[in-house]
C-alpha cells in the first residue's frame, strides 16, 4: 500500500505452513472489486515451510508480510489487527477463498446500517454452492440482527471461517487480552464483537471454504468444544446481562457442549480445563445431563475413541 494511499480496509491473514494454498487466498483478495483502498497483512504464525518464501514472491504495494513466532491463529488475528491501518477489519483464512465482491459487500452494508458494528455473510463451499452447515440465525426485514450475543449462543458460530468484517474499535476491544484462546477463537471473537452492538447480515455468499485435514477443528477438535464452553460463559458474564433469554440461551448452549468436552479433555489429560468445563456443566446445566457425561467418558476415556 503506497504510503499516500490510507487504507480504509484491512484484511488480515493468519497463515502457518500454508505453502500450498496461502497464494490463492492473496490473490483472490487482490482481485476484489472494491471502491475503497485496503491492504492484505499476511501473518506468518511462524510457519516452517515456505509460507513466506510464496508471499514474499508477491509483489504488490497493497500486500504486507509480518512475522511472528508460533503462537495460533488467535494471536496471529491479533497481530494483523494490531498493525492494521484500515478503519474496518476483515479476515480470510489462508486456505479459503474470497468471491470479488467480498470486501465491497460488507463495507456497503456497515455503511447502510451505522448503528452495525458487524456485517457477515453466506459462506459457501469450494464449488460453490452454499455451506449448509452454518446456522443463519433470523434477522430483521432490512437484515439487522438486534442482539447477536443472543443468536450466537443459540445457533452457534454462524460466521464461519470468520466471514466477516467489523468496525476496527470493536475488533481491537474484542480481541484485547485474547492470545490464550487456541480454538473457537472464531467464536470467542463474535462473542465479543456482539458485546458492543448489533450485526447485520449480507445475503450472499462472500467466501468459499476449503475444509482441510490439517484445519484446527480437525486437529484439535477437543480444544473447539471446550473452549466453546468457556469462552460462552466469559462472554455472557462481561455482558452483565441476567435477562431471560441470555440465561437461557447460555444453559443451552452449555449443556449441547459440556458433557462432550468434559470427556475430550479427560481423554487427552488436560485437567485444568477439564475442571473449568465440569464447573461450568455444573452451573449451567440439568442433572439430567448426567446421562450425556456417562457416555462422554465411556466413549472418550474408557473406549478410547475419538
Amino acid at each position: 500500500m503506497s504510503a499516500t494511499i490510507q487504507p480504509v480496509i484491512s484484511v488480515v491473514i493468519p497463515a502457518y505452513n500454508r505453502e500450498d494454498v496461502i497464494e490463492r487466498a492473496i490473490q483472490s483478495l487482490l482481485a476484489q472489486q472494491c471502491d475503497v483502498p485496503f491492504e492484505v497483512i499476511v501473518v506468518n504464525d511462524g510457519s516452517t515451510d515456505n509460507t513466506t518464501q510464496v508471499v514474499s514472491g508477491i509483489n504488490h504495494p497493497q500486500l504486507r508480510l509480518v512475522d511472528q513466532v508460533n503462537q495460533g491463529a488467535s494471536a496471529a488475528r491479533i497481530h494483523g489487527v494490531t498493525v492494521s491501518q484500515g478503519n474496518y477489519i476483515a479476515f480470510l483464512d489462508s486456505d479459503d477463498v474470497a468471491e470479488p465482491h467480498y470486501l465491497q459487500r460488507l463495507y456497503d452494508a456497515l455503511l447502510q446500517h451505522p448503528e452495525c458494528v458487524m456485517a457477515y455473510a453466506k459462506v459457501g463451499e469450494m464449488n460453490g454452492n452454499w455451506h449448509q452447515e452454518q446456522a443463519l440465525p433470523e434477522t430483521d426485514p432490512n437484515g439487522v440482527l438486534a442482539d447477536p450475543l443472543v443468536a450466537l449462543l443459540q445457533n452457534g458460530c454462524f460466521t464461519i471461517s470468520m466471514n466477516l468484517m467489523a468496525t476496527k474499535a470493536a475488533a481491537m476491544k474484542a480481541m484485547q487480552g485474547r492470545q490464550h484462546v487456541l480454538a473457537s477463537n472464531d467464536f470467542d471473537f463474535c462473542l465479543r464483537v456482539a458485546l458492543e452492538g448489533p450485526y447485520v447480515f449480507v445475503d450472499t455468499i462472500t467466501i468459499r471454504i476449503d475444509r482441510r485435514d490439517d484445519g484446527i477443528g480437525k486437529r484439535f477438535g477437543y480444544r473447539q468444544v471446550s473452549f466453546a464452553v468457556v469462552v460462552a460463559t466469559e462472554a455472557v458474564k462481561l455482558s452483565l446481562r441476567k435477562d431471560k433469554a441470555v440465561k437461557d440461551a447460555l444453559s443451552s448452549r452449555v449443556r449441547l457442549l459440556w458433557p462432550t468436552a468434559f470427556g475430550q479433555c479427560l481423554a487427552h489429560k488436560q485437567w485444568s480445563f477439564a475442571w473449568k468445563v465440569f464447573m461450568q456443566g455444573l452451573k449451567w446445566g440439568k442433572p439430567s445431563d448426567v446421562k450425556q457425561v456417562y457416555w462422554a467418558v465411556d466413549h472418550y476415556v474408557l473406549k478410547n475413541r475419538p
